[in-house]
């Protein structure tokens, strides 16, 4: 059975963590990265968080040590594979859904949870108001329009009140052309995936505008940032999100 991430969206040349993540280039530091979201999220030391399509887990990773536990959910098995190292085993009858748990080890002062799950069905997963903070990074701009107001949903349900939802690394479509060096480019692209009927409107998946998310969250009563990223590869075409889930 074909992955759902690598070989769809991601075609890594070898196993590194950055090729796995579609990261490739010296320019890219997942240290760096992990540095900009706790500046930005504000981790607290008892946290317990929820990574949603963590992938490998590497930035998991960085942020555990800034945190109590962070659940990870990603619908790829071989990147939570690649996140734990060995096979997962199912847990507590879900079908679907598997778990493995890996206490605290070099450096990691908190627990790191991996769950073998769709990101949608979180709220089968865990329960009401669970999480202190909840983020998604890398990842957003995979799911469609839909799909993307049904996942900020579940993260709002799943987290606590007055907690933070945080998405990360979005493709912004008000500077799409920052991206391409041609027009030319973007619509070859979109064509072709309309052709093989494959998601997605560009190999990105989705460009989003930041009043997108703005006006769901209006809708919900939440209060939302828009915020920049700084000194990061994509800077320039692409955006954060800082939701205060006041449900």
């Amino acid at each position: 059975m074909a992955d759902r991430f690598i070989g769809k969206w991601a075609f890594p040349s070898d196993d590194s963590l950055l090729e796995q993540s579609a990261r490739r280039g010296v320019q890219y530091d997942f240290e760096k990265i992990a540095a900009d979201i706790i500046d930005k999220v504000q981790f607290e030391k008892n946290d317990i968080v929820l990574d949603v399509c963590c992938g490998n887990a590497a930035l998991a990773q960085l942020i555990l040590k800034h945190c109590s536990q962070i659940h990870g959910v990603d619908h790829s098995e071989k990147l939570i594979a690649s996140a734990g190292k060995s096979p997962l085993t199912p847990e507590g009858g879900s079908q679907g859904i598997h778990s493995q748990d890996f206490p605290p080890s070099g450096g990691l002062r908190g627990a790191l949870h991996l769950h073998l799950a769709d990101a949608l069905e979180i709220d089968k997963l865990f329960s009401e108001s669970k999480f202190d903070k909840s983020y998604c990074y890398f990842s957003f701009q995979y799911f469609n329009k839909k799909k993307r107001e049904l996942l900020l949903e579940k993260l709002s349900f799943v987290t606590k009140p007055n907690g933070s939802v945080f998405i990360g690394d979005i493709p912004d479509k008000t500077r799409i052309w920052n991206f391409y060096e041609s027009k030319m480019k973007f619509y070859k692209e979109k064509i072709s995936r309309l052709i093989q009927f494959k998601e997605g409107e560009c190999d990105l998946g989705w460009w989003i505008e930041p009043k997108e998310i703005l006006d769901w969250c209006s809708t919900k009563k939440l209060s939302a940032s828009i915020l920049s990223q700084k000194n990061l590869p994509h800077a320039h075409y692409r955006f954060d999100v800082l939701i205060q889930n006041c449900k």
